[in-house]
């Protein structure tokens, strides 16, 4: 099969694989990677997308399935468009427990092991742009996994990947910036312009958990462009490079009150700015048609832990709740 492929593309296929015999042990050992390794090789959208219905076709699907108008709706902006608008903040006392929660957790910033675990308020250092906190953390923060078992959200997955989704890669995390801060200048990591290689077909979603204007962090994604080839990079990409490959016109700057939310397939080129002031706190997770390493390897939660809200799909939930 090797033999077969482009140069070009053999010569990628070494660099991420170094041996075929090492990628199938790694595969056998960790399913989670089988898929992931090769997604940097797949590059083009209609390439993802015809793999995706070839693991689509083997997933579960939801019997007699009749989704809602709002969700088809949602399914058809994410195909066009790549994002959809903000939609109204959930209800402010959600908001308001989650917030309080996660401002009195710790988080860790895990590309700074070095910095270890600190509070919200008071990163360690102005070295670090971010602060993380774990999935256990997430797991039990009130509400969360009601939110990210939207019922909407999960038939507007079910249309965009034709199978039932696979709820991965939850996260939870905070983006200081600004003179509040110790007066952070450089953007790090995902607040700079990039792909999410991750899944071949899926869309985030994301809840602002804190007020976010064009000062406050937001994130910025340039329309259509998770149908484009142009930038199929896994690479950090300078503003400079994305304006002159899509232009300005396209580029859409998310913003809203604590609540608000949206939807985003981040295979579109897409980042979560620098704040210039103040911080930002984020929930995220994925809908994936393949699960990827980012989510844990067992189950953390079991399904009858009074954490667990009732009645949420154990395929969605594969990755976090055990039967």
């Amino acid at each position: 099969m090797i033999a077969n492929l482009t140069d070009g593309f053999r010569a990628k296929l070494r660099t991420r694989i170094p041996s075929l015999s090492a990628y199938l042990r790694k595969a056998r050992a960790d399913g989670r990677y089988a898929i992931y390794d090769l997604l940097p090789l797949v590059t083009d959208p209609e390439l993802r997308d015809g793999l995706a219905r070839v693991v689509a076709a083997q997933s579960p699907r939801t019997p007699r399935f009749h989704p809602s108008l709002e969700a088809r709706d949602w399914c058809r902006t994410l195909e066009t468009d790549g994002i959809t608008a903000a939609f109204a903040p959930v209800d402010p006392a959600i908001v308001a427990d989650l917030r309080g929660y996660f401002e009195n957790t710790p988080c860790h910033d895990p590309f700074r092991p070095h910095l270890g675990w600190f509070r919200p308020a008071d990163p360690p250092s102005p070295e670090s742009n971010m602060g993380y906190h774990s999935i256990d953390q997430i797991l039990r923060a009130p509400h969360a996994l009601s939110l990210l078992n939207h019922p909407t959200v999960l038939e507007a997955a079910e249309l965009y990947l034709g199978c039932k989704p696979v709820l991965d890669n939850v996260g939870c995390w905070w983006s200081w910036g600004g003179d509040s801060f110790g007066g952070r200048q450089g953007a790090k990591g995902t607040q700079r312009f990039h792909r999410d290689l991750d899944s071949l077909r899926g869309f985030k979603i994301f809840f602002y958990l804190t007020d976010v204007d064009e000062d406050g962090g937001p994130h910025v994604f340039v329309k259509g462009s998770h149908r484009s080839r142009r930038l199929s990079t896994g690479r950090a990409l300078p503003d400079a490079e994305v304006a002159a490959a899509f232009g300005t016109a396209d580029t859409v700057t998310v913003t809203g009150p604590a609540g608000s939310w949206f939807l985003g397939d981040t295979y579109g080129v897409h980042k979560g700015a620098l704040p210039r002031r103040g911080r930002r706190l984020l929930l995220s997770a994925q809908y994936n048609v393949n699960r990827t390493p980012h989510g844990p390897r067992t189950p953390p939660l079991n399904r009858q832990s009074p954490l667990v809200p009732p009645g949420l799909d154990p395929v969605v939930n594969r990755i976090y709740l055990s039967p």
